[in-house]
């Protein structure tokens, strides 16, 4: 039988998924599966992760799940797996696990598009901390044509920590989409979800890039928004690409 060795004294007040890392990191198995996922020995690292989900690890059961939706490496995309491993999870009372569910859901990956079921999946992951919930919860208003709910739900992830909230809440200020239109708080957001610096990150830089390009609640500055552009589109943000052929860069 395998040894869990997760703390006892981890906070109650962590996310689901900061949870579900430090269970990880501190599972001898699980962090084999996680090392074989980082090197991308998809396939190992997909039996391992099923040896421990075989002993009813949870957390094992959301990255099963993550990886037959993505598929790659050996592994093939499979949706109808991915469902039924999330769905283990979400049962088991984890947030990612419900979230991916409910992505599954709203996206009609492989089953009929369900934006009544993904949303209750979405809504039990946030109760469960999962921060990229409030985002789902938004998306799915914004289809439904409720702006205003939408941009609350972003607000609501943002100041929690996701970075794509940040930039959606960005560009609703901006545009002035279910809220007033104030340049301040859209620089604010934009910056805040640039901040890391990474492919996620890039979306930020973006909105950042067209403030400075266009002028809007701050002066013009050409060269700031074409570096900007530059940093997003060598990190692989098609938006900025297209940025900088527009410009004829």
């Amino acid at each position: 039988m395998r040894r869990l060795l997760m703390a006892g004294t981890i906070l109650l007040v962590m996310t689901s998924a900061a949870m579900a890392q430090t269970h990880v990191m501190n599972d001898p198995e699980l962090a084999g599966a996680q090392k074989a996922m980082d090197a991308g020995q998809t396939a190992e690292a997909l039996a391992l992760f099923e040896e421990a989900a075989a002993e009813g690890d949870s957390t094992a059961m959301e990255h099963i799940a993550q990886i037959y939706l993505s598929g790659g490496n050996g592994v093939s995309q499979d949706y109808h797996a991915a469902l039924h491993w999330a769905q283990k999870a979400a049962d088991a009372g984890k947030g990612r696990g419900n979230l991916l569910v409910g992505q599954i859901w709203m996206n009609g990956w492989g089953v009929a598009v369900d934006l009544d079921k993904a949303l209750d999946h979405f809504h039990q992951a946030r109760a469960l901390g999962d921060i990229k919930a409030g985002r789902y919860v938004g998306l799915i208003a914004q289809k439904r044509g409720d702006d205003i709910a939408a941009a609350k739900s972003f607000l609501k992830a943002a100041e929690a920590g996701d970075i794509t909230s940040q930039f959606y809440i960005g560009r609703a200020y901006e545009w002035g989409t279910g809220v007033s239109i104030d340049y301040a708080k859209a620089m604010e957001w934009y910056t805040k979800s640039a901040s890391r610096g990474d492919i996620i990150a890039s979306d930020g830089m973006v909105g950042l890039a067209g403030l400075y390009e266009t002028g809007k609640g701050i002066s013009k500055d050409f060269e700031r928004a074409v570096a900007l552009y530059r940093q997003a589109a060598e990190l692989g943000n098609v938006k900025a690409a297209e940025a900088l052929l527009r410009l004829g860069l």
